[in-house]
């Protein structure tokens, strides 16, 4: 039983409390000297009811239905008893103060109603001169206390309504932190293995014509093998990235290793780390897809201010044609909208990624 009163109801422990109240179903009989079967038939009524009673608690955050169950198997406890024992009243009582935790206010007044009328029904039918003195204080008694628990009942499904928003907001941010460590990982990961293989394939090359620049290429690769390792390490303890001056310089290693001339037009601006972050990681995924896929000789990066807007446009005179978005262009994408911004990639002539910034967004 005290399992059945540790479940995750709010007011767990008033509703056990509360049970001391039925208690009173007794009260009749140990006054007006009851026959041993009106004992019987009392004190199995309230076994039963203990068991309805704390299986009403240990379902709160269950189906209601078996909440529904719980308050009509009370109900009838009380209707059962209540020939023999005006003290069934108590479980009547009872059904009125439980019935607004199961069900809306307009379903539970219909239930108050009811339940007032069958006790007059079945009062009525009873020898006792005090018969109707019972019925309209009882019945005054389930509107007192339902339409009472009735706020009460509203105020804990508001809350605990506010917990399961909250649980599911907790939820969506855990998902969308994990979106970005995905996409962040995809960055460098993909960048850094393109480059090794890059590498790789050029100091195999040479590694028979001219060995001691193939021994300088696989000393590369090392070099960018340790500035990987180190990278992911920064992303696994919250990644903030090496700032975009730092990404434009390994942009210039990185195409002078494929062949790739390096053109910039970058003003000394002063950037939030958020816009670093963007649109160094922008950089980053937009010159590993030239490397792997542009086929070109020339790469242009420019930074600028337009229009309140800080603008990042990387350019290259590759091959272009109709793009593809993969998982880079794809989270690149949604790393700029949720900074506010926008990104424009254009294949028509090469292939020209614009990432555009707002100043008043990004620096908050």
């Amino acid at each position: 039983m005290r399992k059945l009163f540790t479940s995750n109801a709010p007011f767990r422990w008033q509703g056990a409390t509360a049970l001391i109240y039925a208690a009173f179903v007794f009260v009749v009989p140990a006054f007006k000297g009851a026959s041993a079967s009106t004992w019987l038939l009392t004190v199995l009524s309230f076994v039963a009811f203990v068991v309805l009673y704390a299986d009403f608690f240990a379902h709160w955050s269950g189906p209601k239905a078996r909440q529904v169950a719980d308050i009509a198997g009370i109900a009838a406890l009380g209707f059962v008893l209540l020939p023999v024992n005006t003290g069934g009243t108590t479980y009547i009582v009872y059904v009125a103060a439980l019935t607004p935790f199961a069900l809306r206010p307009g379903q539970s007044l219909a239930v108050f109603v009811a339940t007032a009328g069958a006790l007059w029904a079945v009062m009525t039918t009873r020898p006792d001169p005090d018969r109707f003195i019972i019925a309209g204080w009882v019945s005054a008694v389930i509107f007192i206390v339902g339409v009472g628990n009735m706020f009460l009942g509203d105020r804990i499904r508001q809350g605990m309504l506010l917990r399961r928003a909250r649980e599911e907001i907790e939820e969506l941010a855990k998902v969308a932190e994990r979106e970005r460590i995905a996409r962040d990982l995809h960055d460098l990961l993909g960048h850094t293995l393109s480059v090794i293989a890059l590498k790789s394939e050029l100091a195999s090359k040479l590694a028979d014509r001219d060995p001691a620049r193939a021994i300088g290429e696989i000393r590369e690769v090392e070099r960018v093998s340790r500035e990987a390792l180190a990278e992911v390490r920064a992303a696994v303890e919250g990644y903030k990235g090496r700032g975009f001056s730092g990404e434009l310089h390994s942009a210039q290693h990185t195409l002078g290793s494929a062949g790739v001339r390096l053109d910039t037009n970058v003003e000394q601006l002063s950037l939030s780390p958020r816009q670093e972050t963007v649109l160094a990681l922008a950089l980053r995924e937009t010159v590993t897809n030239v490397v792997r896929h542009a086929c070109a000789s020339v790469c242009s990066v420019a930074l600028a201010v337009d229009r309140g807007d800080l603008v990042l446009t990387i350019k290259d005179d590759g091959v272009g044609g109709p793009l593809r978005e993969g998982n880079g262009l794809t989270g690149m994408r949604e790393r700029v909208r949720a900074a506010g911004g926008t990104l424009d990639v254009d294949g028509s002539h090469g292939v020209r990624v614009c990432v555009r910034l707002p100043i008043a967004v990004a620096t908050v």
